[in-house]
């Protein structure tokens, strides 16, 4: 009988951190308290990309009024993850997005050796981040469960977040939230 292999903490992903950041940066490109549209040009859909880190980045692109449009409708199906109720909805989502891009994986030898990269059909910006976003939110969801999925508590801010802390606590989008909801407390208590 042949020995058992113990892999220990081993990352097997290559989707934890900038695919989730980029999924909810991306989700957060539209301010639902103000309507702020930070995501309002062909251009902007560019530069959102070119922002992303070494694998999650495509310089050069040149996104078409077409691909505004739909990155900006694939905002709304990644937001929708985090305004469900269930990890079993939010699966669903996630599963629709990831067929509707064709994300298919690819195993790439580039950068610190052998990893998973889940590659879209057809090259267009909103299927390219479709692909990485969805599989941020879904190894998100896999790795630390839907309640790690948050909406800002905040009253003067709806933004999302993955709360990464140990004992689930999160309840703001930044920290700017967290310290603007204390003055407010503060100044309640002080007022009472």
């Amino acid at each position: 009988m042949g020995a058992a292999i113990v892999m220990g903490q081993m990352d097997f992903s290559h989707y934890n951190d900038q695919p989730v950041q980029m999924a909810v940066d991306l989700i957060n490109t539209f301010d639902v308290v103000s309507g702020e549209e930070k995501m309002a040009s062909p251009s902007d859909v560019s530069e959102f990309i070119d922002a992303g880190e070494a694998d999650w980045c495509r310089p050069g692109w040149e996104p078409s009024l077409r691909d505004l449009h739909e990155v900006r409708a694939l905002r709304t199906r990644l937001r929708s993850v985090f305004d469900t109720d269930s990890d079993e909805v939010a699966a669903e989502i996630l599963n629709e997005i990831l067929s509707d891009v064709g994300a298919v994986p690819r195993v790439s030898v580039h950068g610190d050796g052998p990893h998973l990269h889940f590659e879209a059909e057809g090259g267009t910006p909103a299927r390219w981040l479709g692909a990485i976003a969805a599989m941020g939110l879904t190894t998100a969801l896999i790795e630390g469960g839907f309640e790690r999925f948050g909406t800002c508590d905040s009253a003067t801010c709806d933004d999302v977040y993955v709360d990464t802390s140990r004992n689930k606590s999160r309840r703001n989008c930044s920290e700017k939230c967290t310290t603007r909801e204390n003055v407010a407390a503060f100044r309640s208590r002080q007022r009472a």
